[in-house]
């Protein structure tokens, strides 16, 4: 199968509702937005975070979602009070094929358009003294990677 992927991936395991380690256990509460819009259709849906990447988010959960479906999450993260709030849209949606600890049905990946309000496309850059690839989504999951790098 040929690789569609843009920015690398990171492991994340989190219910999305929110922990992070670097091995990311991350809740996630999602709803279903009309058209696009702000206005939520439905109830909050619970999900386990997979991966993260610098414009996106992986994500299983026991509600089945469509490719093209907006959604609203917010992502639980360890150590955090306060959920970190995303705005993104469904590229992929398929059952879940392999057995995770949570048993989720089904597995969605989400191509992230704001995050805490601030669009994700314009926050990706390349960081040459480090040379990684960043970007809002993972400096809101990972924290500032220069920290990151100084205290290792």
């Amino acid at each position: 199968m040929k690789e569609r992927r843009k920015y690398a991936r990171y492991d994340t395991e989190a219910k999305i509702y929110f922990r992070v380690n670097y091995d990311l256990k991350t809740k996630v509460k999602f709803q279903v937005l009309r058209d696009g819009k702000k206005k939520h259709l439905s109830r909050k849906y619970l999900a386990l975070s997979r991966d993260v990447s610098a414009e996106g988010l992986g994500f299983s959960a026991n509600k089945r979602l469509t490719k093209g479906d907006f959604l609203y999450l917010e992502v639980y993260l360890p150590k955090k009070k306060k959920p970190v709030h995303m705005r993104g849209e469904v590229r992929w949606a398929r059952p879940a094929f392999r057995p995770r600890k949570y048993s989720y049905k089904f597995d969605t990946g989400v191509k992230l358009m704001a995050v805490s309000g601030e669009p994700v496309a314009e926050s990706i850059y390349f960081d040459k003294k480090n040379k990684i690839i960043w970007s809002g989504v993972l400096d809101s999951v990972f924290g500032n990677f220069r920290k990151i790098i100084q205290k290792a």
